[in-house]
């Protein structure tokens, strides 16, 4: 599995760059609301870890991994790790810019540690629910035919859900719905993060489980 892991990785050398802008992205972020950085670094790595799907279609390498001795368990594994590394790697970008700024920020928060155990384990949260949308109809379709589905119209869904979110906070909470949330996930610890993690962790799971069955079912 490790040796597909770097298959993908090297395949989608093209879009390395893009990964180094996330926290130039992030930071833009963070001006609104810090807080936010560690759900949207895991959004935005989610949104990266699908460029194998893109690669492998533009250079014809499903052709290539089944010449090889892999085995399509294998190559679902292995894109499923690769995702939960970039989504580790996009929390713990958004927790070292999350000080830097509240700098600059025009909403200051200063959080305890139970507050950045409840936005990562909400971020997980974010990462089996996208998953369970995007992974299963990219492995069905393809990058091509499944992007709309399986890709752009999740994502949309999940930018409006947060457009929207974040409107209602405006308007009716005064800025106060995130921090009251917060604060009762700080006081129910227990419940609230091993509740986000185990929904996650599911989620997570079934969408292993379609993608693995769908691509073993998959002709080329």
């Amino acid at each position: 599995m490790i040796n597909m892991i770097k298959l993908d990785w090297s395949a989608m050398k093209y879009y390395h760059i893009r990964g180094l802008l996330l926290p130039f992205y992030l930071m833009l972020m963070g001006w609104f609301s810090p807080i936010c950085l560690i759900p949207l670094g895991a959004i935005f790595m989610f949104a990266y870890s699908v460029n194998p799907f893109a690669v492998e279609e533009q250079g014809e390498l499903n052709q290539l991994y089944l010449t090889l001795p892999i085995r399509r368990s294998t190559v679902v594994a292995g894109r499923y790790t690769l995702s939960l590394l970039l989504f580790l790697a996009g929390v713990l970008i958004g927790l070292i810019l999350m000080p830097l700024a509240n700098l600059v920020s025009i909403s200051k928060w200063y959080p305890d540690f139970t507050w950045f155990l409840a936005l990562v384990c909400f971020s997980f949260l974010i990462h089996g629910t996208m998953s369970l949308a995007m992974y299963p109809m990219l492995f069905w379709l393809g990058y091509q035919k499944g992007k709309f589905w399986g890709f752009y119209l999740p994502g949309i869904l999940f930018a409006l859900a947060f457009v929207v979110l974040v409107e209602y906070d405006y308007i009716f909470s005064q800025g106060r719905l995130f921090h009251n949330l917060l604060t009762f996930a700080s006081e129910h610890t227990l419940m609230v993060c091993g509740g986000m993690s185990l929904l996650g962790l599911v989620l997570l799971g079934v969408s292993f489980l379609l993608s693995l069955r769908i691509y073993r079912e998959r002709e080329f």
